[in-house]
């Protein structure tokens, strides 16, 4: 359960970092299509954290205080493929916490979240291909 616990955390910053860092990318586009696709993105990574909060406080009985990192990126594209790896990745560690689940209340926010960053990824990979 501590291993568990300890890639909850994980996820628990990743999914914050991810939000900040998806405003800070939103904000340097001004594409219809991009937008819309990374304040999609924007939101899930939200709802995530939220989700994953809840879920280390019904573990814990507390709420995770993590570090506030911030993504750093000169440009745009730069900015969309690291996206585009950061989501690949997540669904690749919340598919590997889903075997390591501890009760069935984790099941539910964990698909939910490593299914949303596949989705996620698929945007970005359209972004990061139309972009020359």
């Amino acid at each position: 359960m501590n291993s568990f616990i300890r890639d909850l955390e994980k996820a628990i910053s990743d999914e914050w970092t991810g939000y900040y860092f998806y405003k800070d990318l939103k904000s340097r586009t001004n594409n219809p299509l991009y937008v819309e696709f990374i304040e999609h993105a924007q939101k899930d990574e939200k709802e995530h954290y939220e989700m994953f909060q809840y879920l280390h406080y019904l573990l814990t009985g507390e709420y995770y205080e993590h570090k506030k990192e911030k993504v750093g990126f000169t440009t745009f594209k730069e900015g969309v493929l690291r996206a585009l790896k950061d989501e690949l990745e997540g669904a690749e560690f919340y598919r590997d916490m889903l075997l390591e689940i501890p009760n069935q209340q984790a099941y539910k926010p964990l698909f939910i979240a490593m299914t949303d960053e596949q989705e996620h990824a698929t945007r970005f990979s359209t972004i990061y291909n139309s972009l020359r």
